[in-house]
C-alpha cells in the first residue's frame, strides 16, 4: 500500500505528486474529491481543474458517489448515536452531493460530445445524407438489390458479416474471440469464468466491501455480464435489510430505525453501507461497458471490411438517387427551409420530434403520390 492521503494534506501536495497518489489508490482519489468538494476555495485551483479533466472526470464521479454513500450512512449512524460531529458531517455530505451533481453534468457533456462527433450524428445534420436515408425508406427492395450488387462486385461475402448479437455481452465475447479486443486471461479470470453463480456473488460482495483492493478479474470483458448479474442480485437481496424502497438508491432512512435496539439499528446501517458500495460498483460496471462499446464502434468503422461495405452502400445510394432524381429532389426541397447552412441541418433538429414529423409527412407524400401535386 502506498502513501495514504488525509484531507488536511491535499492542499500541500504538488499536482504532479497528487496525480501519482490518486492513480495508485482509489481511497486517495476519494480523499481528494472530498477535500475539493468541502474546501475547494482553499485549495490550489489546479486541483479542481485536475479532477474535471476529461481523463479523470469519470473517476471523479465514481469517487464522489462512493464518498456520498459513505457519508450518508455516517450521518445516519451519528444521528442514531447522538454523535456531536453530525452537523459537520452533514455539511460535508451536502458539499459532496453538490459536487456529484456537477460531475454528473460534466460526464453527460463528455458523452454528448462523443455522440455529437459520431458519424451517425454528423450524417443526421447533413441534408444530402438525410435525403438519401429517407429515399431508402421509399424504395427499400430496390436499395437492397443495389447494395447486394455492389457487394458482389467488390467480392464482399456475407460470411464475413458479423453475426447478430442478443446483447452487448455477446458482442464483447465475439470481439474477444476474434481479437478485436485484447483481453488476456489470468488464472483468476479463468477460475471465475468456471465458477458457480454463488462464488461470483461472493467475489462481487468482497470486491464491493474493499474500495482500494479491487478484484480486476471481475472487470475482465468476459466477466462483465456475470459481475453485473451478481451486483443486481446482491442489491436485491440487501435492499430489504437496508430499509430502502429500491436497490438503486438509499433514499431516506425511515424514522422507526432510530427507535430500534442498537444491534438491530447497526445491522440496518451496515446493510445500507454495503448497498451504497454495490450501487457504486454498478456505475463502474456501466462505465466499462460504455468504454468497450465505444472502442468496438471505432475499430469496426476502421476495419477494411467495414470500409468496403461502406463504399458499397455509398455507391448504392448514388445509384438510387440516379434512378429516382425527382423524388430525391423533392426530399431535398422539403428539408431546405430547415437548413442552418446550405446542405446542413441544425443540431437541434437531429433528434427532435419536429424531424420525425417532417420525415413522416415527406414519406407519406411520396407513398401516396401527392408530392407530385403542386401546392395550392
Amino acid at each position: 500500500m502506498g502513501e495514504r492521503l488525509r484531507l488536511a494534506d491535499v492542499e500541500r501536495v504538488p499536482t504532479e505528486r497528487l496525480v501519482e497518489l490518486i492513480a495508485e489508490s482509489f481511497d486517495n482519489l476519494v480523499t481528494v474529491a472530498v477535500a475539493e468538494a468541502v474546501h475547494g476555495r482553499f485549495l490550489p485551483p489546479r486541483t479542481g481543474r485536475l479532477l474535471r479533466k476529461a481523463e479523470w472526470r469519470l473517476d471523479w464521479q465514481d469517487a464522489l458517489l462512493c464518498a456520498g454513500g459513505e457519508l450518508q450512512v455516517a450521518t445516519e449512524r451519528m444521528r442514531y448515536t447522538g454523535d456531536p460531529r453530525l452537523e459537520v458531517t452533514e455539511h460535508r455530505l451536502g458539499r459532496v452531493r453538490h459536487r456529484a451533481h456537477e460531475a454528473a453534468i460534466l460526464v453527460k457533456k463528455l458523452r454528448r460530445n462523443d455522440f455529437h462527433n459520431s458519424r451517425e450524428r454528423k450524417n443526421g445534420m447533413n441534408s444530402q445524407a438525410t435525403a438519401q436515408a429517407w429515399l431508402r425508406h421509399v424504395f427499400p427492395d430496390e436499395y437492397t438489390d443495389l447494395v447486394q450488387r455492389e457487394r458482389a462486385r467488390r467480392h464482399l461475402s456475407d460470411a464475413a458479416e458479423p453475426p447478430a448479437f442478443r446483447d452487448v455481452h455477446d458482442e464483447i465475447a465475439y470481439a474477444v474471440a476474434h481479437g478485436r479486443i485484447s483481453a488476456p486471461r489470468s488464472p483468476r479470470v479463468d477460475a471465475l469464468l468456471a465458477a458457480s453463480d454463488a462464488t461470483v456473488r461472493l467475489a462481487a460482495a468482497e470486491d464491493a466491501k474493499e474500495q482500494d483492493e479491487r478484484d480486476m478479474a471481475l472487470r475482465h470483458p468476459l466477466m462483465l455480464k456475470r459481475w453485473e448479474n451478481a451486483l443486481r442480485e446482491l442489491g436485491a437481496t440487501v435492499a430489504e435489510r437496508a430499509r430502502t424502497e429500491t436497490p438503486h438508491a438509499l433514499g431516506t432512512l425511515p424514522d422507526d430505525v432510530y427507535a430500534l435496539p442498537e444491534a438491530e439499528a447497526i445491522a440496518v446501517l451496515n446493510a445500507r453501507r454495503f448497498l451504497a458500495a454495490v450501487q457504486q460498483r454498478r456505475m463502474e460496471y456501466k462505465r466499462y461497458i460504455r468504454q468497450l462499446t465505444q472502442a468496438l464502434r471505432e475499430r469496426e468503422v476502421e476495419s477494411p471490411y467495414a470500409l468496403a461495405v461502406s463504399e458499397a452502400r455509398t455507391e448504392a445510394d448514388r445509384l438510387l438517387v440516379e434512378a429516382h432524381p425527382s423524388e430525391y429532389a423533392f426530399i431535398r426541397a422539403e428539408l431546405r427551409p430547415y437548413e442552418e447552412h446550405v446542405g446542413y441541418l441544425p443540431l437541434s433538429l437531429v433528434s427532435s420530434p419536429q424531424r420525425a414529423e417532417i420525415k413522416r409527412r415527406v414519406l407519406a407524400a411520396l407513398s401516396d403520390g401527392t408530392w407530385m401535386c403542386p401546392a395550392p
